[in-house]
Order: C-alpha cells, then sequence, then structure tokens
C-alpha cells in the first residue's frame, strides 16, 4: 500500500499497553498512513510514534524499586512483584561502582502501582526494597529521603525484616541496613526513614533495645564517623574490641568483586557435553576394555618362555583383533533400523 514502506515492524507491551511499531522510509508516508481511513482495521488507532511520549505514558503503570543486593535474581524480583498484576516488562540494573541494584517493572494496568502511593518499601528475601512510582515528579521522588536518622550499634547479622516491628511501632516508612562492601554482611546501624519531621524527632527521643542491645540514635551525617565493626559512634575500628585478630586482604575493587561472586552481568557457562563425557567413560571403563587390561596384565605377569617368531606374530594379531573389536562394539555400534535392513 505504502512504497516507502521499510517492511520492518515490532510489537510491543501486552494487554491495554500493547502497540504496533511500523517503519516508514519518509515522513509524508508515515502521516499518509496515520491520516488515513483503514476499514480494514476498525479497532487500531493510528498515530505517529513518540519514544519519548510513550516512555512517559509508561512512567503510569510503572515502578522503581531500589536497594536490591547483588544476590537477588531478576527472577526473584519478577516472581515476588507479579502478585501486584500483570508484568509487561522488568529491566534490572546497576549504576557504576554501586554495591547494590535497581529495577524498572512496568505493568499493563495503573491500578498495578496504585497501592505505593502510601506503602513506600516491600520485604522480598528479608530485604526492604524501596518502591516509588516512576510517575512522580523530582520534589515528590526527594520527599521520600529527606527525614532519615540512624540506629546504630545493632546486634552482628541484624537484617531489614528483623527490624520490622520495630518500624511500624516507631510510624517510619523504611528502613536499610547496609551492606559490607568486603564481607557484603550486615553493618553494625540501620537507616530509618520517615514521613515526617516531628515522627523523627518523636522516635529520637526514645530509647531502644534491641536483643540485648541498647542502641542510640544518631544524623545521617555522622554515619562516616561510625566503627563498621562495633557501630559506636567515635570507635576507632583500628582500636575497637571487637577488631578480629587476622588481617583480612582488601580487594583492590570490592565491587567488581562483589559483581563477580554473584555473578552479575555475566553469561552462564556453557556446559560440558555430557554424552562425550558418557562415550569416554563407556570407552575407558567397558568391559571389553577391562577384560583387555586383564589380559595384558596377566600376560605380563606369566614368565618369558621362548616362543617361534610366527607365534610370536600371531599373538599380536590376535590382541590387535582384540583390541580393535572392543573399540568397535564400544562407540560404533550400528543403529537398530540399520540392523534389521
Amino acid at each position: 500500500m505504502y512504497e516507502s514502506y521499510t517492511g520492518k515492524a515490532r510489537m510491543t507491551g501486552s494487554g491495554d499497553s500493547k502497540c504496533l511499531i511500523i517503519h516508514f522510509q519518509t515522513m509524508e508516508a508515515r502521516d499518509a498512513c496515520v491520516s488515513a481511513a483503514h476499514q480494514q482495521f476498525l479497532d487500531l488507532v493510528f498515530h505517529a510514534h513518540d519514544p519519548r511520549q510513550l516512555w512517559s505514558n509508561e512512567d503510569l503503570w510503572a515502578i522503581q524499586v531500589m536497594d536490591i543486593p547483588f544476590f537477588l535474581t531478576k527472577e526473584n524480583i519478577i516472581s515476588y512483584f507479579k502478585k501486584f498484576g500483570n508484568i509487561s516488562s522488568c529491566r534490572v540494573y546497576f549504576r557504576k561502582n554501586a554495591k547494590v541494584q535497581q529495577a524498572r517493572i512496568v505493568y499493563d494496568s495503573a491500578q498495578s502501582i496504585a497501592q505505593f502511593d502510601s506503602q513506600w518499601v516491600v520485604y522480598c528475601f528479608s530485604t526492604c526494597l524501596r518502591v516509588t512510582p516512576c510517575h512522580y515528579t523530582v520534589d515528590q521522588k526527594s520527599s521520600r529521603h529527606t527525614f532519615v536518622a540512624t540506629l546504630t550499634q545493632l546486634p552482628p547479622n541484624t537484617k531489614d525484616i528483623d527490624l520490622a516491628p520495630l518500624i511500624r511501632e516507631l510510624g517510619a516508612k523504611a528502613v536499610n541496613v547496609p551492606l559490607s562492601l568486603n564481607s557484603y554482611k550486615p553493618k553494625r546501624w540501620a537507616y530509618i526513614t520517615f514521613s515526617f519531621q516531628e515522627l523523627m524527632d518523636a522516635a529520637m527521643e526514645q530509647l531502644i533495645s534491641y536483643q540485648g542491645h541498647t542502641l542510640q540514635w544518631n544524623l545521617p551525617d555522622n554515619t562516616n564517623k561510625l566503627c563498621h565493626r562495633c557501630g559506636k559512634l567515635g570507635c576507632a575500628p583500628s582500636q575497637c574490641p571487637l577488631r578480629q585478630q587476622w588481617s583480612r586482604t582488601q580487594d583492590r575493587n570490592p565491587v567488581a568483586a562483589l559483581k563477580e561472586r554473584f555473578h552479575v552481568g555475566q553469561s552462564s557457562r556453557p556446559k560440558p557435553n555430557l554424552r562425550s563425557r558418557s562415550r569416554s567413560h563407556s570407552c575407558s571403563k567397558g568391559p571389553d576394555n577391562s577384560r583387555f587390561s586383564q589380559h595384558q596384565h596377566s600376560s605380563s605377569t606369566k614368565p618369558k618362555t621362548n616362543t617361534p617368531n610366527h607365534q610370536r606374530n600371531r599373538s599380536k594379531s590376535n590382541d590387535k583383533c582384540d583390541l580393535s573389536v572392543s573399540f568397535s562394539s564400544a562407540l560404533r555400534t550400528p543403529p537398530l533400523s540399520s540392523a534389521r535392513s
């Protein structure tokens, strides 16, 4: 119908967001297709393709998930978030030198992300993940990171899910226990996010005790002064009582070591050919070969006797025949169809 049609077309999205993108060589042909009436496609609406506009429309039913540790895979993310609705696409990515991942999840309906206007986080595999609708403005997104306090001197290996009851009691919105860059174990403090200044001030006036540890409140500005061994403010890690007696080798690039440890951004290794391994196994441990090796061993243990040359040649030829038969029976057995014919 259109001479400038390139023959290239692709389908994107699913459900109500499903669309067909057709490529033309000239703008005139594209405009003619948009303005024409297509009797055979009465249910389709043709309009000029604008990737920026489509991306903006897609934000209405998309969410951004942050603070994803490297041990959570894309399959784990999809398996958890599919309970909120049908997922059209999911893209997991990470920024340079970041020790956590992010994800953009697109649903086929805006109703699937409506609850995240009031719900800021989800707990996936004992990890608190921040969730923000993608259609939020810059000010709306930054407001979810404004009122943050740190709770220090946590017990070792405290996870986000362990502090979930405390977070609900304080009226906070989110919790994040950072992970060590080298060991990827939880540090001894947590970031507590509130929705209002008054809630944060009231929480910081409370004395918190958790598993026999008296926790201390601090501001995020003092995080660089916290000891990564005990979580106390002003304690030097080199003089900390919890300092390990042995020294630990530091990686030159700890982020790259973490990605290699959890196979982030790496292609799966090709599996060995099981058929070739089974063939070599059967060839090396087959009954004919074992008999042949036993025959060689027994012949080597027998006392040497003077035998004529023609008998020696005959015995060597017999051995060669046994070897060839063993090889052919192990590797060159004809198929049943050829044997019947």
